[in-house]
């Protein structure tokens, strides 16, 4: 009987032992469950896997995957505010060339993910670079301005402190990637053409509706010009308009 106990209760243990994943730049112990921010990006990592196996139009000649290239600094990110569960998260499009595309954070226009956030991280490069977008990662000379302007809309509202911000608030991108056509020209998700691009929102939004469960905001804020805000407000919604309290046109 007691044999028995003793088993069923080494089952039951083997059942409920925490998840460990090996991350960039993480120490993971079997005492402790992993942090969020990791789960989060697992579903990232998940959704890199999927978005790879797709064939991009013929239109897109360069693919930059941040999420991949970037990984050390974008781990930092979510490492330094991705602590635990949120009020309010903002939600672009895709990453821009100087901003995320360059730091692996999302609107992570240079100057604000060295200086204010104090980020650091090796930033390698995408497997075919355009030789009118180069990744030079914190070196980069160019400001995204869609990043200046959000980012120091944000420290304006928490009073310059963006661990303010983050105690509340956090920011992502609803797809990873960024698209150039032969001429360089950065190409939208919403600009996509084809099955292809019914498939990038279909795989994003699966990804979405795992890390809006995982970080359960009670309200989600779609940023950006008015195409592409209107096209998250849309396809979003769709979906999760329990989570779409308030929407934008922000950036």
């Amino acid at each position: 009987m007691l044999k028995r106990k003793l088993e069923k209760q080494a089952a039951l243990t083997e059942d409920i032992k925490p998840k460990v994943t090996a991350l960039p730049g993480a120490i993971n112990s079997e005492l402790f469950r992993q942090p969020l921010w990791m789960d989060f990006y697992e579903i990232e990592c998940t959704l890199n896997k999927k978005i790879a196996s797709l064939e991009p139009p013929k239109n897109i000649k360069c693919i930059y995957n941040p999420l991949e290239y970037a990984a050390s600094l974008h781990c930092a990110y979510l490492r330094r505010f991705l602590k635990g569960r949120k009020q309010l998260m903002f939600i672009g499009m895709n990453p821009g060339p100087n901003g995320m595309g360059q730091t692996g954070v999302p609107f992570g226009n240079v100057r604000t993910v060295r200086d204010i956030m104090q980020l650091t991280g090796e930033v390698l490069q995408p497997p075919l670079v355009h030789p009118k977008r180069p990744v030079e990662g914190l070196n980069c000379k160019i400001e995204e301005p869609s990043g200046v302007r959000l980012w120091e809309l944000f420290l304006h509202l928490a009073d310059g402190r963006i661990d303010t911000f983050a105690d509340r608030c956090f920011v992502h991108n609803f797809c990873p990637l960024a698209f150039f056509d032969e001429h360089g020209h950065n190409i939208t998700p919403n600009e996509l053409k084809g099955a292809y691009k019914q498939q990038i929102r279909d795989i994003c939004l699966n990804a979405l509706e795992q890390l809006l469960n995982l970080v359960q905001p009670q309200t989600v804020v779609a940023v950006g010009p008015n195409g592409t805000s209107k096209y998250l407000e849309c396809e979003i919604s769709k979906y999760y308009r329990e989570y779409l309290s308030l929407l934008c046109n922000g950036a």
